[in-house]
């Protein structure tokens, strides 16, 4: 989420509307899990195509307020590890990825804004991935439930930035969970 996120590092978030081909280029065969009831399936299907059109609008807050808190957290500290060079420079990263420098001021910051500062900081380490999302559609293959969380297969095309190219497509797969009642993303950095 940002799902391949943002290789989606450069083809996560998506463009004006969600977009949805008419047929799947890939044919699944469920063989674990359940299915989700119908009002089940409707709302993760929601939840995650208004992440997407949040993405595509550049509404971070809106977006980020989609995710499930604890994985969203559990994302800071390796990622900020990631780049700093050593722990004298672990603060110095945080603030530069999520805006403030302490553990809890990281705490107290919404998922939106958490999300609105990471967003940031990965456009600037990939300028180019604004134009990818923009260009990115997603098609919804099958939900299933599986302890406890929906599962959600789908269809990521890139497609082209020259007419007649060929397009970029990946299967992956995206689980959500029931937060207080409300389907929500589970955040994963890849």
């Amino acid at each position: 989420m940002l799902f391949v996120l943002l290789a989606l590092g450069a083809a996560l978030a998506l463009r004006a509307a969600p977009a949805f081909a008419a047929e799947p280029a890939v044919k699944l065969e469920l063989t674990e899990g359940t299915e989700l009831s119908k009002a089940d399936d409707a709302a993760v299907r929601k939840t995650l195509e208004d992440y997407l059109e949040a993405l595509r609008k550049k509404e971070y807050v809106k977006a980020g307020e989609l995710l499930d808190r604890a994985s969203l957290l559990a994302t800071v500290e390796p990622l900020v590890h990631s780049i700093a060079a050593d722990t004298t420079h672990t603060d110095a990263a945080r603030k530069h990825i999520f805006g403030v420098s302490t553990g809890d001021s990281i705490a107290a910051r919404s998922n939106g804004e958490l999300f609105t500062s990471l967003m940031h900081y990965l456009f600037e380490v990939n300028p180019n991935a604004a134009k990818v999302l923009e260009r990115s559609t997603i098609q919804v293959l099958a939900t299933r439930q599986m302890k406890g969380k929906a599962s959600v297969a789908y269809q990521l095309t890139i497609a082209p930035d020259e007419p007649g190219g060929m397009p970029y497509e990946q299967v992956t797969a995206q689980q959500l969970k029931k937060v207080d009642g409300k389907w929500r993303i589970l955040f994963r950095l890849e």
